[in-house]
């Protein structure tokens, strides 16, 4: 059944769209493109841009962690507005060449900023969405991301298509339009937080951690897990496309360009066909089917030798990366109590981020001389995200989600 929520349920996801759009699509998803063409003009080099990317992904992981200590929703809506500013601030400073001290702040506090915003502000977007219409929600807000990514890297390439600060400034000028209808989510969170004040739901923060005995612990570890393996998984395209294209391969810089290009419609893709799914199909069975897929498409990466095989892969894994976002997001509420579930999701956001890092760290030695191994690496990796997937699996979850 399409999604067809209220009125001001549509408005809330959208505007969530538009912030994950800020945070997974402009801030993380889109440095990548820009950082190449900061190597061509020589603003940093190419082991500068490997830092760069890593200082990115701390930042992101200090801003996931941080939300996950926020327990008050006074606290989480300070946080976000606070995140906004900072990133969009961020991008119109990277259009000012800063050096290598000033790239590296900008690359952390951009990142703190797309963690609080990507760990916090679905569940902000969500809230009040009938259960019915959740999982079409859930795939809105996180395919703002997807989207936003592929329409920043296009709007790059035609209108600054050899100018690194140029780049910056398109992408800042999209981040302050999508901040517009954020920051009315944020505001209208403030305000419905006062109105609450006097009938003491403030309160209700105080007691959350009481609800941890009602958590179903087996599936929550299982899903936690193959979350975290996910942003491993996620290492071999994300990083190593590059090269992948270039030694193996034979391509140039613009169709690695235009992998990446089809990994963001991948992902654009996951969430249109998540739109129209039926609820009926449980979620706990649809995680471990998209692993499937995640992991053929791993395979055909490992194995790639042509350039049709290589968008192949890349369309398959965006859209492994997207739905199985969306669908470990929309997992949740059949596990955690409600006033648990932004701070299980911020972990969750932190633990992704660091298998990611963690595996990007210890393979980064191997991406000249043992690209293949990486390549395999991956193809495992997958295999563990869907033995994990298929562990999260339970007759009373099961059962729940159908509910």
């Amino acid at each position: 059944m399409p999604f067809q929520p209220q009125e001001p349920h549509r408005l809330r996801v959208l505007a969530g769209a538009c912030g994950l759009g800020i945070g997974l699509g402009l801030i993380r998803s889109d440095f990548g493109v820009i950082g190449r063409e900061m190597v061509v003009q020589e603003w940093i080099s190419q082991a500068d841009l490997g830092e760069l990317a890593a200082l990115n992904m701390v930042g992101y992981l200090l801003g996931c962690v941080h939300q996950a200590q926020l327990k008050g929703k006074a606290q989480l809506l300070r946080s976000l507005r606070l995140a906004l500013a900072v990133g969009v601030l961020c991008l119109w400073l990277g259009a000012v060449q800063s050096g290598q001290l000033g790239e590296g702040g900008l690359r952390v506090l951009a990142g703190w900023g797309a963690g609080h915003l990507m760990s916090g502000l679905p569940g902000l977007a969500i809230a009040g969405v009938p259960a019915r219409h959740q999982r079409q929600a859930v795939a809105t807000v996180l395919g703002g991301g997807a989207l936003v990514a592929l329409l920043g890297a296009s709007a790059v390439a035609w209108l600054a298509p050899s100018s690194a600060a140029g780049a910056w400034l398109v992408l800042a000028c999209f981040a302050t339009v999508l901040s517009l209808p954020t920051l009315w989510l944020i505001d209208r969170g403030h305000r419905r937080l006062r109105a609450n004040e006097q009938s003491g739901e403030e309160q209700q923060v105080a007691i959350a951690d009481s609800g941890v005995k009602s958590i179903c612990w087996f599936p929550l570890i299982a899903l936690t897990c193959a979350f975290a393996l996910t942003g491993a998984a996620q290492v071999p395209m994300a990083l190593y496309e590059p090269i992948v294209a270039s030694n193996r391969i034979g391509l140039d810089a613009s169709m690695s360009s235009a992998s990446f290009s089809t990994m963001g419609l991948g992902g654009l893709m996951a969430s249109l066909l998540l739109l129209v799914l039926p609820r009926t199909w449980p979620t706990a069975l649809l995680l471990p089917a998209v692993a499937m897929l995640g992991g053929l498409g791993a395979w055909i990466y490992a194995l790639a030798r042509t350039p049709q095989l290589l968008l192949l892969s890349a369309f398959l894994i965006g859209w492994w990366s997207i739905m199985t976002s969306s669908l470990t997001l929309d997992r949740l509420p059949d596990l955690v109590p409600a006033e648990l579930q932004r701070r299980c999701w911020a972990t969750l956001t932190t633990l992704n981020g660091l298998g990611f890092v963690i595996f990007s760290m210890g393979t980064s030695s191997m991406a000249l001389t043992g690209l293949q191994s990486v390549l395999w690496l991956g193809v495992i990796l997958m295999a563990c995200v869907l033995m994990a997937q298929l562990l999260q699996i339970s007759r009373r979850s099961v059962s729940n989600s159908q509910s």
